[in-house]
């Protein structure tokens, strides 16, 4: 009998290897991809919204911008102090400034500190330049209206009504420091004008104060306010800058949307005040320097009739004006910290970046005498045309060597 040949013989296999099945290659890397791609749509996908995702609120920085002006050499440094901080802050919104049309970007030499700030102004922080006539206003002395040649020019700040090409402009005064973005302003609902109040008036209701204006440009309003500048004002409203409030508060006292001053309007003075609930809006709230401080976004420098912080402190009203530390001589405290942390910061900007120096203190005597009352007394702390030395610092490659034309 033949016998059979080994490919005839049954197999036997064990139950593991009669389940195994072999996938051909092509097969395989398919599945291999499958999976990665549930993967993907399961795991791996960003969870927020799509691009075109109709909730998604869009916002086009260029329609919005600051707005800051300078009328003189101080001014143009304290306006740059803030555009330095809109930038390290990443504000995305443009930035506009209002100068003297005879100013120009001309650097003629190391000394033309004017036009070497312009120059820094528009090509480091991007700022577009706006030369023009300043607004201005003269005072006049009792019912004669006979004017007194007093000029103030703060009122410069409604140039910002003029951006009519942009939805939304916040205005600010530059005696400050700027302690956080505002940005989160531009996105308020619409109202012709947001501003916070004068906490600090004894009167009520507070007053608005227009050291920060949210507007909405118009060509109209800003005709309305320059008819309003050419009567002039009370010769004790411009010595005391404060005519622009008055013409802020007679347009839109009633109308206007109000900011909480807490945190977008703080007095630096605050820090040496014992009763500090009308900025707390609370009398049962306990004061926490720390937290005061860390929550503001804006210091707005008033310690009257101490100088502004560009000037040196007279050292005999150093220390009758700062913080008292609850009566305390000796030692320190944290609101007399944060209060000299403040005007050290900015002097220390100031020198930095602009490359001045702090102007010389003026003698404390003539200061608090009358209780810096008569002009005299207001132009030591108040101003800004004191001339201030310059910082002996070697200009940076490429900055103020460097010439520019307009």
């Amino acid at each position: 009998m033949r016998r059979k040949r080994s490919d005839e013989l049954p197999r036997y296999v064990s139950d593991h290897e009669s389940a195994s099945f072999q996938w051909p290659r092509r097969s395989r890397l398919f599945a291999a991809l499958g999976v990665l791609i549930l993967l993907y749509l399961f795991v791996l996908r960003p969870s927020g919204p799509r691009d075109d995702d109709p909730n998604i609120l869009r916002i086009n920085w260029s329609n919005y911008a600051y707005s800051l002006y300078a009328t003189d050499s101080a001014t143009l440094c304290h306006a740059v102090l803030v555009f330095d901080a809109l930038a390290r802050y990443g504000s995305r919104a443009d930035r506009v400034l209002f100068y003297p049309d005879y100013w120009d970007t001309r650097i003629r030499d190391s000394k033309d500190r004017d036009s070497q700030l312009l120059v820094m102004a528009r090509d480091k922080y991007n700022v577009k330049l706006q030369p023009g006539k300043l607004l201005s206003v003269e005072g006049r002395a009792g019912e004669e209206r006979s004017y007194t040649g007093t000029w103030d020019k703060s009122v410069t700040k409604f140039m910002a009504f003029s951006l009519a090409y942009y939805d939304r402009v916040i205005a600010l005064d530059s005696d400050i420091t700027l302690l956080q973005s505002l940005d989160e302003l531009f996105l308020l609902p619409p109202t012709p004008i947001a501003m916070p109040r004068a906490y600090w008036y004894d009167t009520r209701p507070w007053p608005l104060t227009s050291l920060l204006m949210v507007i909405k440009p118009s060509l109209e309003e800003f005709d309305n306010f320059k008819k309003m500048l050419v009567g002039g004002a009370s010769d004790e409203l411009v010595r005391a800058n404060v005519y622009d409030m008055e013409l802020v508060n007679e347009r839109f006292a009633d109308s206007a949307m109000v900011l909480p001053h807490r945190p977008y309007s703080l007095l630096s003075g605050e820090f040496r005040r014992h009763n500090h609930s009308a900025y707390l809006g609370s009398s049962s709230e306990t004061w926490d320097a720390n937290k005061v401080y860390k929550e503001a976004k804006l210091v707005h420098f008033s310690d009257w009739p101490l100088p502004k912080p560009w000037i040196m402190w007279p050292q005999e009203g150093l220390a009758e004006i700062q913080p008292d530390c609850e009566g305390s001589k000796e030692g320190g405290c944290r609101e007399r910290e944060i209060w000299k942390g403040l005007y050290s910061d900015f002097r220390q900007r100031r020198k930095d970046v602009c490359r001045y120096l702090s102007v010389p203190a003026p003698e404390w005597w003539r200061i608090k005498g009358d209780g810096g009352k008569t002009a005299a007394s207001m132009n030591e702390t108040q101003g800004t045309h004191h001339e201030a030395p310059h910082a002996e610092v070697e200009p940076a490659q490429g900055d103020q060597t460097v010439v520019h034309e307009t």
